[in-house]
């Protein structure tokens, strides 16, 4: 395992220590919530992604800020992204709207599957968190281009391979 990926392992456990503590609720997303399901570190990460409850944002932030992780880019409502460690970690914020749907505020058009955000943990190097489900995922990474306008790299193929193989496990084994 490399330094990065040590570096982010342990802030993951920082991460979910301290939010476990202050009962903050938070779904792992991107390729660590995809390591979570597969149980193994399937490639480099350049950020650490993570979903939350949007009446949560002011408390999380104040919280973050207090154990040393800096903003460095405040999203109008739905993001934040901090810094601590030479690593980006970006929160997302999800809410529900009024026909009980979850949405990221200023992105309505973007309706999260009713499934992506259990109370399931997974467990991997000792670390347990909730991570989207594997279907929600898939869905982002197949609808990334047409909602961002850019053009799906190697990288989300070689993702979207995996989550599909995930989802469709061999005979006799159960799917994360």
């Amino acid at each position: 395992m490399d330094r990065n990926a040590r570096v982010q392992l342990a802030l993951l456990r920082e991460l979910a220590q301290l939010l476990g503590r202050a009962r903050v609720r938070f779904w792992l997303r991107g390729g660590w919530a995809l390591d979570f399901h597969a149980g193994r570190i399937t490639s480099d990460h350049g950020d650490i992604d993570l979903v939350a409850r949007f009446g949560q944002r002011s408390r999380i932030r104040k919280l973050l800020e207090e154990n040393g992780y800096r903003v460095v880019q405040l999203g109008e409502l739905a993001s934040i992204h901090f810094s601590k460690r030479g690593q980006d970690i970006g929160l997302a914020f999800i809410r529900t709207d009024q026909m009980a749907r979850t949405i990221t505020p200023g992105r309505e058009f973007w309706i999260w599957p009713d499934d992506a955000f259990s109370n399931r943990r997974h467990t991997l190097h000792g670390i347990s968190c909730r991570a989207m489900s594997i279907a929600s995922l898939l869905e982002e990474k197949e609808s990334y281009e047409r909602y961002s306008g850019r053009p799906l790299r190697e990288k989300d193929f070689v993702s979207m391979k995996l989550l599909r193989s995930l989802l469709s496990p061999p005979k006799g084994a159960r799917a994360g």
